[in-house]
């Protein structure tokens, strides 16, 4: 599994993540959004972290889940694209977890700076405690779900 899909679920093992949700790693390289209902990645956008701004970020956000994102236009502004298989509208959306070194993007807006909408919903996730370690939970949570059968699980109180 690659570091961002790892990072999605793993901020998903936090308790604030109620699903539908939107998912964001905000890495040193690269910004991973992903719409995630069911546990399955249902959207997902990539982007270089170095062109994203507080806004375009919350801009992509909101059209992510509103599935009106397209490859086209992320591709064109120098970012991998978008793929939307399923969206659910924003206002499904129950939680916004943002994760990743440079969470702070978000984290540091002022008020007026960040958009109501998302305000209401976001939540950085700290999985078991540790934001760092959200890839490592992600991992594990993917194995558990593809076998369920082993003895140990991972349940965050």
């Amino acid at each position: 599994m690659d570091t961002g899909p790892a990072a999605v679920f793993g901020a998903l093992t936090d308790p604030a993540a109620v699903q539908p949700s939107i998912v964001v790693n905000i890495g040193n390289g690269h910004t991973l959004g992903a719409l995630v209902n069911e546990n399955r990645i249902t959207a997902v956008f990539e982007h270089h972290s170095s062109s994203m701004s507080p806004e375009k970020l919350q801009d992509y956000i909101i059209r992510l889940a509103d599935g009106t994102l397209g490859f086209d236009e992320i591709f064109a502004d120098g970012g991998h694209g978008a793929y939307i298989k399923e969206a659910s509208g924003f206002e499904r959306v129950r939680s916004i977890m943002v994760t990743g070194p440079k969470r702070e993007m978000l984290e540091k807006l002022s008020e007026p700076e960040l958009r109501q909408e998302i305000s209401e919903k976001l939540h950085f996730a700290a999985p078991f405690g540790s934001m760092m370690l959200s890839g490592c939970f992600g991992l594990l949570a993917g194995f558990f779900e593809k076998y369920p059968e082993t003895s140990i699980k991972l349940i965050n109180h």
